[in-house]
């Protein structure tokens, strides 16, 4: 039996319906495979739409849009009708009921959507980019990394990863340990990019004593909160940063990571931010 055909149609890219209708498929057993998709993009007039309408009436194809302007709408709407083809509207409806609650009427911009959407995914994916390398788990992504993070532990390195992901930065952060020489992709990677994180000894101490507080951990954990240890991992950090001069160096003492993440943006970005 032949697959079922989908007519993606957009008066923009067509990119935000397409991965919805993908996203849709992979509810059913076969995900993709289930039917047979196809974009229609900047369809903006009568005959564009007719002549997609003619392709999708020889296919019997099912018509998946998000036409902004309702003139084009109820076009659609009156055209598939009249062929047997049917339609489903992501947007119309939506749109509709916005004006009706906002008393406003919608500009109709094709194209808007699909930015707005662009900026979603963006995020989604830095999301996932941030889970996957996260404390240097896996190096492969360094050549992806908007921002690479580096400090000893509980330095906010991954709270201020998922932060700045959450912008829709893809951050990767690596741990430095003493005795563990950092690995050599670091150096890979435009060491602008490359931000230190340093933060005062007693207030690691606390934050560290209180981590192993509400894990319960007792005996040989103690030494993770032992003054002379941090002394020891701070003045690591402090000569990995003295070789790397190019990387910025942030003290986190008694900022919220939201203050952190803009001062690694503006080190690392200045005024020219990605989003």
């Amino acid at each position: 039996m032949d697959r079922q055909q989908i007519y993606v149609v957009s008066g923009g890219s067509g990119e935000t319906a397409l991965r919805m209708v993908q996203a849709a498929l992979t509810q059913f057993s076969k995900g993709e495979g289930s039917a047979l998709v196809r974009r229609f993009q900047n369809v903006r007039s009568r005959e564009d739409l007719d002549r997609v309408l003619q392709a999708a009436m020889d296919k019997q194809a099912v018509i998946i849009h998000t036409t902004v302007s309702r003139e084009m709408r109820e076009y659609l709407d009156e055209r598939c009708s009249a062929l047997l083809l049917t339609q489903v509207d992501l947007f119309g409806n939506l749109l509709d009921t916005l004006a009706h609650l906002l008393r406003e009427r919608p500009e109709e911009r094709p194209g808007s959507f699909h930015a707005l959407g662009d900026k979603y995914f963006r995020r989604m994916e830095a999301i996932e980019f941030a889970l996957k390398f996260d404390d240097g788990i896996d190096m492969a992504g360094l050549a992806d990394a908007d921002i690479v993070l580096v400090g000893i532990s509980r330095t906010s390195k991954t709270p201020l990863s998922m932060y700045l992901a959450m912008e829709g930065y893809k951050v990767i952060n690596v741990p430095l340990v003493p005795g563990v020489p950092l690995p050599p992709e670091i150096l890979t990677v435009p060491q602008g990019r490359v931000v230190g994180l340093t933060i005062q000894a007693d207030r690691l101490q606390e934050i560290r004593a209180y981590r192993l507080k509400r894990l319960g951990a007792t005996g040989s954990a103690d030494s993770y909160s032992d003054l002379g240890r941090i002394l020891d991992e701070l003045a690591y950090s402090d000569e990995v940063y003295r070789h790397h001069r190019r990387w910025p160096v942030l003290d986190v003492t008694g900022r919220s990571i939201e203050e952190i993440a803009g001062l690694v943006l503006d080190r690392v970005f200045g005024k020219e931010r990605a989003v």
